[in-house]
Parts: C-alpha cells; sequence; structure tokens
C-alpha cells in the first residue's frame, strides 16, 4: 500500500502559504503548470520576437511622454495668445 511507485507524483514546488503544490506535474515534468511546467519555446531569434510580442499588453502608452510634452507645449502656447489678446483689448473681461 505504501509502495512509493504506486503514490502519484505531485508538482513539489511550495506555495505562497510554504505548503507544497498539490497540482499534478505536466506531462513529462517536474512542476505543474503554474510553477513552470510549461515552456515559453525556443530561445532563437524568432522565439524571443514571439516573447516580446505576448509581453506587450498593448500600445496605449506608446509615446506617451513625447505626446504628454507636446499637449504641454500647445497648453502654454494657447495660454500665451490668450493673455496677449487679453492686453491687446481683443477679449472682453467678465
Amino acid at each position: 500500500m505504501n509502495d512509493p511507485t504506486q503514490t502519484p507524483i505531485r508538482c513539489g514546488a511550495k506555495t505562497r502559504s510554504g505548503v507544497p503544490c498539490a497540482k499534478f506535474p505536466v506531462e513529462r515534468k517536474r512542476r505543474c503548470r503554474l510553477h513552470g511546467g510549461l515552456s515559453t519555446g525556443p530561445k532563437t531569434s524568432a522565439g524571443r520576437a514571439a516573447i516580446s510580442a505576448a509581453n506587450t499588453k498593448h500600445g496605449r502608452y506608446k509615446n506617451w511622454r513625447e505626446k504628454q510634452a507636446k499637449e504641454r507645449y500647445y497648453r502654454g502656447e494657447i495660454k500665451r495668445v490668450m493673455q496677449e489678446a487679453e492686453l491687446a483689448g481683443l477679449l472682453v473681461s467678465k
């Protein structure tokens, strides 16, 4: 009954609580899918491009600093033009 060949193999990694992981390992691996059983693929140039593409979430923040600097510049220009117009009497103050 206590034959080690008959006992199911578990992942073996420790969880954050410190207890051993109870999941079964990925086929032909020693760890489960959560603890490093699955591979990211080959580390060739094509494989690295795939990894890079997988880690890129979206393009929402691409060139964010440049866009912010441009907006800051345009806001300053608008403010300057408005002040010149007010000094020239082109704008009526409330």
